[in-house]
This record gives C-alpha cells, sequence and structure tokens, in this order.
C-alpha cells in the first residue's frame, strides 16, 4: 500500500476508500461534537433539542464560510511535506488511511462510553501519529522531521483553551447570573394531580 501509480486502478480504488472515511469521519463528528456543544442549552430548557441541533448545524457551516481554513492550514502544517506530497507523485493513501481510520476509531469509542472528546482532537493525535509514524518508517529522526514547534504551538493551545473557557465562562455568569431570572434548573416539578 505504499506505492500507488497515480493513475492506476488500485490508486483510485483506494482513494474512494479515504473519500468513505473521510464522509465517515465526518458524520461521527456530527453526531460527537454536536452534543458536546447542544448539551448545555437543552439541559437548560434554553433550547429544544431540535432547535439547538438545526443552530448548531447552521452556526457550523456558517462558521467554516466565513472562519476561513486558517486552522486546517496549521493542522496540516504538523506533517511533513513528502508525506502530503511525496516527491515520487504517489497519492498519500497510507497517511490518509492511518489518520482518518484512527481518528474515527478513537471518535466513536469515546462516543460509545460518553467521554467528554473533541473530533478534532482526535484528528490532531492522528496527525501528529502519521507523522513520527513517518519518520520511522523512513528512517530518518523523529527529532528533525517532525516539525515539533507547530505541534507545541497546537498542543499549547488545546491546554490553554480549557482555562480560557473556564474563566470567561465563570466571569460572565458572574456579570449576567444575579441579572436573569428564571426558574431554578433543578427545581421540582410543580405538584399536579396523581397519576393513574
Amino acid at each position: 500500500m505504499m506505492h500507488f501509480h497515480p493513475g492506476s486502478t488500485a490508486a483510485i480504488v483506494a482513494l474512494a476508500l479515504c473519500f468513505a472515511l473521510v464522509l465517515a469521519f465526518e458524520f461521527a463528528n456530527g453526531f460527537h461534537d454536536t452534543a458536546n456543544a447542544v448539551a448545555t442549552v437543552i439541559y437548560t430548557n434554553s433550547l429544544k433539542a431540535q432547535q439547538a441541533v438545526l443552530l448548531s448545524a447552521a452556526m457550523n457551516f456558517i462558521g467554516v464560510l466565513l472562519g476561513g481554513i486558517a486552522v486546517a492550514y496549521a493542522l496540516v502544517e504538523l506533517l511533513p511535506p513528502d508525506v502530503l506530497s511525496p516527491p515520487n507523485g504517489d497519492p498519500a493513501v497510507p497517511m490518509l488511511v492511518s489518520l482518518f481510520s484512527t481518528a474515527l476509531a478513537w471518535n466513536l469509542f469515546t462516543w460509545w462510553f460518553g467521554i467528554p472528546n473533541s473530533s478534532s482532537h482526535c484528528v490532531i493525535g492522528s496527525l501528529i501519529g502519521v507523522a513520527v509514524g513517518d519518520a520511522l518508517v523512513h528512517a530518518r529522526g523523529v527529532g528533525s522531521s517532525v516539525d515539533w514547534g507547530q505541534i507545541w504551538n497546537v498542543l499549547r493551545a488545546l491546554l490553554i483553551s480549557p482555562v480560557l473557557g473556564f474563566v470567561g465562562a465563570g466571569l460572565l455568569y458572574v456579570v449576567v447570573g444575579p441579572r436573569v431570572r428564571g426558574p431554578p434548573i433543578c427545581a421540582p416539578p410543580p405538584a399536579g394531580p396523581p397519576r393513574r
């Protein structure tokens, strides 16, 4: 699977397999990350489940259109250029299969066991694994053939973002919470006639 002639039937079949893996990953990404995004608004009865899911889908689509692809480029830079585009013109099929099959497997594993996890984090881990694996397969030093500076930038952002979310959400709640009145989230339902 390491060498495919770009125009061969095997290359086309392998790329079709890669495309199917990408679609499967994106499908899993949808039901995996949407749950993370809408859980709070559904639990607090701010929105009904259908409204929350539709709004999440619309905002994700608009985000792609308006937000650009800077994050995608930052992630792609984790891989050495010859992994993305082998010099001999072969499609990077092993990289794509490894990347999306492992990210999909971890996505499904965390979903099945109810472990909060981001699909983006799955892809980042898979990209790092592909970069390190490529260095080992080609007997190159891991330190020189992997852009560790870029990897540390991404990992640092992943480490800082939960802290920023924690601090920002806490401060916003302190400011907005006392001004918004409503029934307590965990209040028991009002007593009604007994059920038969």
